[in-house]
This record gives structure tokens, C-alpha cells and sequence, in this order.
């Protein structure tokens, strides 16, 4: 193996150690490991409709009904390649869960909307294959990273608010969502630096709308349980996203746990995402996979 290569190695496995986990559990949850199964993608847009969006389902090896994961991607809310998430699709359906990774619109081509009506569509075709595949309709979970972690936050307080949060879709056929992986996101747009995905998100670009559009201004004392994970020294979303995020959430009486990676930019948060997510399969094990799992009813 070539020197850099080892030496990038090395680094990886010397950060991957640099963490502080915040409101970690006393002791490691135990998971399954098993063989997993890759599904060709499936078209989640109608027939006469362009672009063809599909979602992408990874499916463990054993019996069902599976605990299911919808993964968002990232990508500044302009890359909505399910495709990126095959990695952590792979890792999580190795320890018991299903996976769905949908595809989305890019935010220039009809705003936050339309981004979130791509995703509603992937999971409405979650709900109609369940029994298909023996996808769990009671423990599902969100994940993404950056502007997909964005998505699936609002996703997920839309989805369990007790009443219709303005600004925000609530589609009465998903069911309701028992935890949230979030990494490296926006969390507070009203603070967030002006950006041409932002612009695209939210063309209208109003105080008003950012704060409609930013998970920490729309928190209730519902919201499922939150995994927030981000690099120290991201400079393009800054930790401080995180942290308000993490105090809002306890504010609300909601579980959180924030997984600090010390030293860590935005881009390597990613390249040594490893023991973020190992922590963030065991708090998706305790809180979507366990029956009395509390992100339960």
C-alpha cells in the first residue's frame, strides 16, 4: 500500500478516537450483524413525469419486519443523489435495518417545496411496498448529512407535530417518525451565511422564511428523539448549529445526544465518519429498532 495511503489511514483511526459524546448511554447497545441484500432502484415519480426520481432499498438478510431508515443526501439542497448514501445504507443494513435512500429534485428547481414533495413521494412508496418488502411502518427513522440532515429534521417535526405546522407539509399517509440522525446540518437558517443552495432553497429569502424553514425555530415537546453529530472546526456549518440545535432540544424535554468529532472540518467529519456512526446505529437501535424504544408512542 502506498505510504500516503497508510499514513491517511493512520490519521483517520487517530480522529475517529477524538470525540466527546454528549448525553451518551451509560453503556454500549448491542446490535445484530448479518448479510444484507441491495434492491434494484425503484421510480418513485409518476410514469409521465420528468425527472425520474427513484429510492433506493437496502433490505437485511433475516426474517422482518425490519426497523427502516429513510436516508436523506446531502449536497447543499442541489445534489439529491440517494446514490451517496450507499455507504451508510450498507453499514446500517448489516446491523438489522432496512434502508430507503431517496432521490430529490435540486432546491433550484422549485424551492424547499418541491425538495420536500420528492421526499414525501419516496416514502409514500416506503408506506405502499411495506408489506413487500417487510418494511416496519411502526419504527421508522430519518437520517442525512448537511442539507439532508436539514430535510430530515424538518421532515420529522412536520410528520409528529400534534397539529399542522404552518409552512410545512404533514402527509396523513407516513407514519410518525421515532428518531432523527442528523450530521454536519444547518439547524438555524436565520443565522446560517447566504449561500447559492440556500438562495435556491428559499428564493424568496426573508427573515420569515428562514426561521419557517429552520428546525430549531419549529421544535415542539413531540419531536422524536435527535442524533446530531459535526466536526469542531466545520467552517461551512458551523458547530454552533449544532449546539443550538442540541440546547433547543432539551429546552423541549427531548431526547438528544451530540456526537462533538474534535478537530474535524466539514469534509473530513465525513472521511472519518466511522465512529459517529457506530454511535449513531446504537442510538437508532434504542430508539427506532427496540419495541419499547423510546421514540416509541
Amino acid at each position: 500500500m502506498p505510504l500516503h495511503r497508510v499514513l491517511m489511514l493512520m490519521l483517520a483511526g487517530l480522529l475517529s478516537a477524538c470525540a466527546q459524546h454528549v448525553n451518551a448511554p451509560t453503556q454500549a447497545t448491542p446490535m445484530p450483524e448479518t448479510r444484507f441484500r441491495v434492491h434494484d432502484p425503484e421510480r418513485i415519480t409518476p410514469a409521465d413525469r420528468t425527472p425520474v426520481l427513484h429510492a433506493y432499498l437496502y433490505t437485511p438478510v433475516t426474517l422482518g419486519p425490519y426497523p427502516t431508515i429513510v436516508a436523506i443526501p446531502g449536497g447543499e439542497w442541489n445534489d439529491g443523489d440517494a446514490t451517496d448514501m450507499r455507504f451508510v445504507a450498507e453499514y446500517l443494513a448489516q446491523r438489522g435495518f432496512a434502508v430507503v435512500a431517496i432521490e430529490h429534485r435540486p432546491a433550484a428547481q422549485g424551492g424547499l417545496d418541491q425538495v420536500l414533495a420528492d421526499l414525501h413521494a419516496g416514502m409514500r412508496w416506503m408506506v405502499r411496498n411495506a408489506r413487500t418488502h417487510r418494511l416496519d411502518m411502526q419504527r421508522v427513522g430519518l437520517l442525512g448529512f448537511e442539507s439532508g440532515g436539514h430535510l430530515a429534521a424538518l421532515l420529522a417535526l412536520a410528520q409528529n407535530a400534534p397539529s399542522p405546522l404552518p409552512g410545512l407539509p404533514r402527509d396523513a399517509m407516513l407514519p410518525a417518525i421515532r428518531a432523527v440522525v442528523a450530521g454536519g446540518a444547518p439547524m438555524d437558517l436565520t443565522t446560517f451565511e447566504d449561500t447559492p443552495g440556500l438562495r435556491a432553497l428559499l428564493p424568496n429569502g426573508s427573515a420569515a422564511a428562514r426561521r419557517m424553514a429552520s428546525p430549531v425555530h419549529r421544535l415542539h415537546a413531540e419531536a422524536p428523539p435527535f442524533f446530531l453529530f459535526h466536526g469542531t472546526r466545520d467552517a461551512e456549518v458551523p458547530i454552533a448549529q449544532a449546539e443550538a440545535m442540541t440546547q433547543a432540544l432539551g429546552d423541549q424535554g427531548v431526547k438528544v445526544e451530540l456526537y462533538r468529532m474534535e478537530l474535524r472540518g466539514h469534509t473530513t467529519t465525513y472521511l472519518t465518519v466511522t465512529g459517529a456512526l457506530q454511535a449513531a446505529a446504537q442510538f437508532l437501535w434504542r430508539t427506532v429498532a427496540e419495541p419499547e424504544s423510546e421514540g416509541g408512542p
